[in-house]
């Protein structure tokens, strides 16, 4: 029963709001495979056991930056509830029933999971940090071991933490793009045209290619799109994107990549990084067929 819900599904659904980890109430309801107001209203009748630092109702900001990132919510007549990783514990208690305890189980050890790389990286980072004051810039030798240290990560963590160096991240990976840039996301959003908007080195790279789902494009998407293609195009960028259409290649591409003439990585979705949720940017030297995925894709 442990096993029901895979770990990077739950991770998915933890939210960084006001610096805390947090489960929204429609997802943990869906986990637990019960209704959203049916779990509402056995913790409104053990309102005692749910003070503030458990749970509480996000604010129609808040609402609406969920809205952005997540699945659609339907028509809801109130704004929705969060829980923390103590609030997600007394659930199981209110609900009474062996699912929710075993999935409760699982929630617990990705939020333990998650303390734990949060504390590995910040004690490597402060170490770091420390061991550079130390160094004499004019030691050249030293020198350079830091710039090897900074120079773009085969691996990267990325924290709710640190929402700044998460999309610096990217950018990184984007300024190190040589020739080309193809982007493979079906979930791609507006954050990506941002990143490339404030990162391409336009003397480096000629041509874009983005591939995404045809689901992800709306009238909005389409207009910032074309601001970006004329923008490129006067800096002498040709940039091209083209959506997902044959049902079986949708099916077939479950990652995502930043591929460059002179590297390939996998990457997390844009809204992935946009909103914050604990992911991994990893370097490969196993390049997917995008020249095939392309052709059998279709202009917008």
């Amino acid at each position: 029963m442990t096993n029901i819900i895979k770990q990077e599904i739950i991770e998915k659904k933890i939210f960084l709001i006001r610096d805390l980890n947090v489960m929204l109430d429609r997802d943990l309801a869906e986990l637990y495979g019960v209704e959203t107001k049916y779990l509402t209203r056995q913790v409104r009748r053990n309102i005692e056991r749910f003070p503030e630092d458990f749970m509480f109702q996000l604010t129609r900001e808040e609402f609406l930056r969920c809205q952005n990132v997540t699945s659609s919510w339907g028509g809801r007549r109130y704004l929705p509830y969060v829980f923390t990783e103590q609030g997600v514990a007394m659930l199981s208690s209110v609900l009474n029933s062996k699912r929710a305890i075993q999935v409760n189980i699982g929630i617990m050890r990705v939020f333990v999971n998650i303390r734990k790389l949060v504390s590995t990286n910040k004690g490597i980072l402060s170490k770091l940090n420390q061991l550079e004051d130390k160094v004499q810039l004019h030691d050249k030798e030293i020198k350079t071991i830091f710039e090897v240290i900074h120079s773009l990560p085969d691996t990267k963590l990325l924290s709710p933490r640190k929402p700044f160096s998460n999309k610096k991240t990217v950018r990184d990976i984007i300024g190190f793009c040589e020739k080309y840039i193809y982007w493979v996301d079906k979930y791609f959003s507006k954050a990506g045209l941002d990143w490339l908007s404030e990162s391409i080195n336009t003397s480096k790279v000629k041509n874009i290619k983005i591939l995404m789902s045809q689901d992800m494009v709306n009238e909005k998407f389409k207009s910032l799109y074309k601001d970006l293609k004329e923008e490129l195009i006067n800096n002498g960028v040709q940039c091209e994107l083209r959506v997902i259409t044959d049902n079986k290649l949708n099916a077939d591409i479950h990652d995502r990549w930043i591929i460059s003439e002179n590297l390939c990585y996998n990457m997390p979705s844009t809204d992935t990084v946009a909103r914050g949720q604990y992911s991994e940017v990893k370097r490969t030297t196993n390049f997917p067929p995008f020249n095939e995925w392309w052709d059998k894709s279709k202009d917008i």
